[in-house]
């Protein structure tokens, strides 16, 4: 943008590299004969340690880069929340985990079981309210992408054990059992629009994080095809992406419960191409 070029050499800091960052470098408001009205033009420059932001200094350590222990998608600044109060994310990925492991082995048909109505207590507490209880903690640290992750993959996994449960006499309440199955599908087809928008925002993020969030739609929207179909194969196949997506939830978090405090094994971020990382 020319009026940041000029604003950044107007302070002769030529021997600063430019703060490339998803921050708003500001406008310049012009009327309609061409006159400028109001220079909201800001300064973006950084140093080894610190970012300056009109000339406002900030340590680096300050911000957070992308990080799949914490479901960080890109750089942000560290709240004051997030100083003083733990990470939920690993717990968070843990119970999402703990479920999504067993519901995917037995869409496979492990061991020739067919029926998910064991994981309904699951469901409904590990995979339910403890995902709330993380997406509300989201929340108040200030880390939006996991705070609508967490609190609507809880209530995705809540509603979906009532369906196990046929809460209301719900299957019953359709004429065959084809009905009720494209009844099911219709349930998880907003899922799969969902879960694909939550893995876009992930591409610029790591790999760890972008595969997990993939292994997530897929497993979604297998299942939906497969309700669909009524394709007995397809169900199998999401059925291995779901418990996929279980153990790549399991990595991400170790990642974040790691450090070199407490194991000899600690994970760190690989990074995506685009990633931000000034």
């Amino acid at each position: 943008m020319p009026g940041t070029n000029a604003a950044t050499a107007g302070h002769n800091n030529n021997n600063m590299d430019s703060f490339e960052n998803d921050l708003e470098k500001g406008t310049v408001s012009t009327s309609s004969d061409g006159n400028h009205l109001q220079n909201t033009v800001s300064n973006f420059r950084h140093d080894d340690e610190h970012i300056y932001i009109n000339d406002q200094q900030i340590k680096k350590h300050e911000f957070l880069h992308a990080f799949g222990g914490s479901l960080n998608v890109g750089t942000r600044e560290v709240t004051e929340q997030a100083k003083n109060y733990a990470d939920p994310v690993p717990a968070g990925l843990a119970a999402f985990s703990c479920t999504t492991i067993t519901l995917g082995l037995i869409q496979m048909h492990a061991k020739h079981v067919t029926h998910a109505n064991i994981l309904i207590g699951a469901l409904l507490t590990t995979s339910g309210l403890v995902e709330l209880i993380v997406g509300i903690l989201c929340f108040i640290i200030g880390n939006t992408w996991a705070c609508a992750t967490f609190l609507l993959f809880g209530g995705f996994y809540s509603s979906y054990s009532f369906v196990l449960m046929d809460l209301g006499g719900v299957q019953a309440a359709y004429g065959d059992a084809n009905e009720y199955a494209q009844s099911v599908a219709l349930y998880f087809l907003p899922w799969v629009f969902y879960s694909f928008l939550l893995w876009s925002c992930t591409w610029k993020s790591t790999w760890a994080l972008t595969t997990l969030m993939f292994f997530v739609w897929m497993f979604i929207i297998l299942f939906c095809i497969g309700q669909f179909a009524g394709s007995v194969l397809t169900y199998k196949a999401g059925g291995f992406f779901c418990m996929g997506s279980g153990v790549l939830g399991f990595y991400n978090a170790y990642a974040g419960l790691a450090d070199p405090t407490n194991s000899y094994f600690v994970v760190k971020p690989w990074f995506l191409p685009n990633a931000k990382l000034d």
